[in-house]
């Protein structure tokens, strides 16, 4: 993880690998998700530096935010690759949306890392990013440091 200053929209505990935008950033990830748009690793990374900087700096908190990232989104695959994004519906039920109980991915995850679970009333002082953030490193295996930095960042 850098020691340096954490760069916008990018969270501090990321890894090196992310903060440098070889792998998927967690906000962009969230963003992809909203869009309900895929975009596979070897795309992301055949994206010129320009345009993921982009993708992480795009405003999205209201409905226009999102709709300009997804106009964004779906005209970089097709500028770059010469195909239609691939959709990736949202079924409505994800459990990042649900504030009133944490998932249980991130349950097992603090169960495999020896962690209390934070009360459910710091789950649901969250902002949907934040659990979605949560939601995607509970189900990484990976990724435990960073869900470790996270839940401690978001929950403390």
């Amino acid at each position: 993880m850098s020691s340096s200053a954490t760069p916008p929209g990018l969270y501090p505990f990321e890894s090196d690998e992310t903060l440098s935008l070889a792998i998927i950033p967690l906000s962009v990830r969230y963003k992809l998700d909203v869009c309900e748009v895929k975009l596979h690793l070897q795309q992301w990374q055949k994206l010129p530096l320009a345009d993921r900087q982009a993708l992480v700096a795009a405003a999205f908190t209201s409905q226009a935010d999102i709709d300009a990232c997804s106009k964004l989104l779906h005209g970089l695959v097709d500028r770059h690759f010469g195909e239609a994004a691939t959709a990736h519906p949202m079924s409505g039920d994800e459990p990042w949306l649900d504030a009133s109980r944490w998932p249980q991915v991130v349950i097992d995850q603090c169960e495999r890392e020896s962690l209390a679970l934070p009360p459910v009333e710091r789950w649901s002082m969250l902002d949907e990013a934040q659990r979605h953030a949560l939601f995607v490193l509970g189900r990484s295996k990976h990724s435990q440091r960073e869900f470790v930095a996270a839940l401690s960042m978001f929950c403390s």
